[in-house]
């Protein structure tokens, strides 16, 4: 009786065990978030830097860097909640016009300008403006 088990199950694990491994799921794009953006004295150099956070967050001390407020804060990649993202379209004020998630698409900006007080010798934020 046991040999009967043994050859009616042989059939169906070789089966099983020849079959194709599933095709991995690509992960998914994490969802996007608001982002707030402006500029920021840096202890390192004295100078003002443009910075950005999650809008809606507190930008002190969770900002992140991105480069010096005479250059182009655009084309330089960040990440946020597991998701990278990079301002883009910026004028000949070096002002973002829009923000794009990699691999999940983009956002407007508009000017939202105002001061941002920080505590703790973290210097205070000029906001410029968001992009929701």
């Amino acid at each position: 009786m046991q040999i009967k088990g043994v050859l009616f199950t042989l059939p169906f694990l070789s089966a099983v065990l020849a079959s194709p491994a599933p095709a991995p799921v690509p992960a998914p794009v994490p969802a996007s978030v608001p982002i707030g953006y402006g500029q920021q004295l840096q202890n390192g150099d004295q100078a003002n830097h443009w910075v950005v956070w999650i809008e809606g967050q507190s930008a002190c001390p969770k900002s992140i860097t991105l480069s010096k407020l005479t250059e182009s804060p655009c084309n330089i990649d960040f990440s946020f909640n597991g998701g990278t993202y990079h301002l883009a379209d910026c004028g000949s004020d070096n002002e973002p016009r829009s923000v794009v998630q990699n691999g999940g698409g983009s956002k407007s900006c508009s000017r939202d300008n105002r001061k941002i007080t920080c505590h703790n010798s973290i210097h205070d934020i000029v906001k410029h403006g968001k992009c929701t």
